[in-house]
């Protein structure tokens, strides 16, 4: 039985051909770590041992956290640790991560708001009834308050704090409250917290009895659909530059192969002068097209200035025929909706009614009918393999903006891709729980 988490969840709905290499085809990458994601580890370390050590009635002082931050970072930091973007050095980066610690500690002391019950708490649960499908996660810390309110906290070390609806839409705490619903008896009331560290914020939010309902089924549906997919495609966006699979990536491969070559040798690849070649190509039909429209304008205008329809040239001759083009109101206007009204009236709408190719196609890529209909849906479509050509600049800004890395926090560990409250991946949260 496959076990699900939140990431690998997320991971299907935003990157799906990066779901099936980590989850499916479980590709053997080189590994390391990004600096988002060592700082965010070691932010965590230093948070779980204040609560830990809580429990023992000993409170550290915020200097004797920040000399353990001190010692983690220097006994732990290696060259394979990457920093992506070139702008900021180790040092920056370290004192980011101390000042997470620092506005947590001053905001939150003396950390007596509730008692906490566990850090880097794992869970495994079953989010239907049958127990069909199983979640897993790792909690960063649970707390019950004196009410007997339970408490579900995690950190974020993101440089970007999300809106309150955000929090109030996140999927990841609302699924662990699920989870300890089923460790204890007496929960009964559940509030989530996010600590956006940087930021001395706390966001926190509730979930309903009927909102959890709704989102066990959506995730089923969800764990449904990614059971039954055949294919994965791939995403491009900006985060691809944190992306663990970007070497093996079809969007990435060739382009990452070629950045390593030197000049010389670049020329000489096969890709490199396909893709020159073609792109030239492109340019030249671009410009036929440009000259042709502009001749078919003043030939047009000759031939009406000259009452002609048959322009004579040395080697051929071009007929101007004008004819009536005849159509219909488009979709979406007044003039469509009486030329239905009309039709049906009449009883010839089955005569002219057709199927909308497009329209069905919408249907099926947007995922707009239930999941037994797109099946049966689908059962009728018929599939052959389609290739399209673009051309685009060789470098964008986005790419140049940001030095290659081979491949990014591979870890193996679901908690390395960590997401903000809203679910869409953030480097600044690697790490994050």
């Amino acid at each position: 039985m496959t076990i699900y988490s939140h990431s690998s969840l997320s991971s299907f709905s935003n990157y799906q051909l990066k779901y099936r290499f980590k989850y499916i085809d479980r590709v053997k990458i080189p590994e390391f770590t990004s600096v988002e994601a060592f700082v965010g580890q070691r932010v965590h370390k230093v948070l779980q041992k204040l609560y830990d050590d809580l429990a023992f009635g000993k409170l550290n002082s915020l200097d004797e956290l920040l000399l353990v931050y001190r010692a983690m970072w220097e006994q732990e930091w290696t060259p394979s640790v990457k920093i992506v973007n070139s702008s900021y050095s180790s040092s920056d980066y370290f004192r980011s991560g101390a000042e997470c610690i620092r506005k947590f500690y001053e905001k939150n002391r003396p950390f007596q708001q509730s008692q906490t019950l566990g850090t880097e708490q794992s869970l495994v649960f079953a989010v239907d009834e049958g127990g069909k499908h199983q979640l897993r996660g790792v909690i960063d810390r649970i707390a019950r308050r004196d009410d007997g309110t339970y408490e579900i906290h995690d950190y974020k070390t993101s440089k970007r704090l999300p809106p309150q609806s955000a929090a109030d839409n996140d999927r990841q705490l609302a699924l662990y409250q699920i989870g300890i619903a089923g460790r204890w008896n007496d929960v009964q009331r559940v509030e989530l917290h996010w600590h956006y560290v940087r930021f001395g914020v706390t966001l926190r939010s509730s979930r309903t009895a009927e909102q959890l309902t709704q989102l066990r089924a959506r995730t089923v549906s969800l764990i449904e659909q990614i059971e039954s997919a055949k294919q994965f495609e791939p995403h491009k966006s900006q985060l691809c530059h944190w992306c663990e699979y970007k070497c093996v990536c079809p969007l990435w491969k060739h382009v990452l192969r070629v950045a390593l070559l030197p000049a010389a040798e670049s020329m000489a690849d096969d890709g490199v002068r396909l893709a020159d070649e073609y792109a030239e190509a492109k340019r030249e039909e671009n410009a036929i097209k440009e000259r042709i429209e502009n001749l078919r304008a003043r030939i047009i205008a000759f031939a009406q200035q000259e009452s002609a329809t048959v322009l004579q040239g040395s080697a051929a001759r071009v007929s101007v025929n004008t004819r009536e083009k005849i159509s219909f109101p488009a979709q979406d206007t007044s003039q469509r909706k009486g030329l239905e009204d009309f039709l049906r009236q009449e009883g010839k709408w089955d005569q002219v009614a057709a199927l909308s190719n497009a329209k069905l196609l919408r249907v099926l890529a947007e995922e707009a009918w239930p999941l037994t209909l797109l099946e049966k849906l689908g059962a009728f479509a018929l599939r052959e393999p389609s290739t399209t050509l673009r051309v685009t600049a060789a470098h964008d800004a986005n790419e140049d903006s940001t030095e290659y890395v081979p491949s990014v926090g591979a870890q193996g560990d679901d908690r390395i891709e960590a997401r903000g409250a809203g679910g869409g991946v953030d480097p600044e949260d690697e790490g994050d729980g």
